[in-house]
């Protein structure tokens, strides 16, 4: 692979993250529901015990792109 600008052979290809995008799933209406008779029912005893941890997941994108070493110049690689 040579660079375009200058011609050199010294290229570098690296994977680049462009962005990332994190999705917390929440609870339903029915458990916040089920909760708040709960806590109603006991007197706030309910509110000892913890809440459901959410889970959350994360998505990266990714792109390859080459350096080249010499002169700087950068460029996708499909």
């Amino acid at each position: 692979m040579t660079c375009s600008k200058c011609g050199s052979e010294n290229v570098l290809v690296q994977l680049v993250q462009i962005s990332a995008k994190s999705r917390t799933k929440g609870k339903g209406c029915l458990y916040t529901l089920g909760r708040w008779f709960l806590i109603v029912c006991t007197g706030g005893l309910w509110l000892l015990f913890g809440k459901k941890k959410t889970k959350t997941t994360t998505k990266f994108k990714n792109k390859k792109v080459a350096i080249c070493q010499s002169c700087g110049n950068q460029w996708d690689v499909y």
